[in-house]
């Protein structure tokens, strides 16, 4: 793996205008989501926060400007999951390696959000990298940089009632999805290995998934959306420790779910904001 890529740091799940609406649907899957932080750049979110890694929900204002690669993925299909947020502990470092393997990242780009912590006034403050699009078919992919981890990550906000402890898998829906999933390796300098139906990749943490849509039973169980163009990220797996408390956060909300051959629990897109979620132990 690369020196400066460590691994997946978070992922982005856009929304336009109702950005309530995605709180209400997590907070029903039993996420418990930070309050609203508002970007520098005119964007508002909410984190669900794990050990190592994290949800985000990310609203755009209608009219907003300040992201094009977000506001194309709306347009192209409404709410999904749109990004990928690779770890880094040197986007600048990044930067440079990747050039040196003949890679043409963007530019390393700063921003920040002020945070309330406990009625004080804080700054959490980042540095982003866009990976090149060629080498990251199927969803946005930059490399992100937290200079304010102790922000970022608050006391309180890491306990979820779903029992969800950190990111298990992403998982990408090609029509070559090795091919693809070829991309993501040479970006990262790992290997690319079958897997089931399909092809993974292994970081640390979570792992990238790649499969053909006709090996993806659960995209079955959404109702009313129209397929999004290929390739695209279609499903969040998290991690949870008790499959039986997950369940039961969901019946009490009265989220529809079904129970996989595996005993995994898989919920319809159509409760979360356009991406199939999976909860696995």
């Amino acid at each position: 793996m690369r020196n400066h890529l460590n691994g997946i740091d978070h992922v982005v799940v856009v929304v336009v205008g109702d950005l309530d609406q995605a709180v209400s649907d997590y907070e029903a899957l039993g996420f418990n989501l930070t309050p609203r932080g508002h970007h520098s750049m005119g964007s508002a979110n909410h984190c669900a926060m794990f050990g190592k890694d994290y949800l985000e929900l990310l609203g755009l204002p209608p009219g907003f400007t300040g992201a094009p690669a977000f506001a194309r993925f709306l347009e192209a299909g409404g709410p999904g999951l749109a990004a990928l947020a690779l770890r880094t502990d040197d986007a600048q470092g990044a930067h440079a390696e990747l050039l040196v393997a003949g890679m043409t990242p963007g530019e390393v780009r700063d921003f920040s959000r002020p945070v309330d912590l406990d009625g004080r006034q804080a700054e959490a403050r980042f540095r982003t990298l866009d990976m090149p699009p060629a080498g990251t078919p199927g969803a946005h992919t930059f490399a992100c940089q937290h200079y304010t981890p102790e922000v970022a990550w608050r006391p309180g906000y890491e306990s979820h009632p779903n029992g969800v402890t950190g990111l298990d898998a992403l998982v990408l829906v090609s029509e070559t999805p090795e091919q693809d999933l070829e991309c993501y390796g040479a970006l990262l300098d790992v290997p690319v290995a079958p897997y089931g139906l399909g092809w993974r990749i292994e970081m640390p943490g979570a792992s990238l998934i790649a499969v053909e849509p006709g090996n993806v039973d659960w995209l079955a169980h959404g109702q009313g959306r129209a397929p999004r163009a290929l390739p695209h990220l279609a499903v969040i797996r998290f991690r949870v420790a008790d499959l039986a408390r997950t369940a039961g956060v969901l019946a009490q909300a009265g989220v529809s779910f079904l129970t996989q051959a595996d005993g995994n629990l898989q919920v319809s897109p159509d409760h979360a904001q356009g991406v199939t979620v999976v909860f696995v132990l």
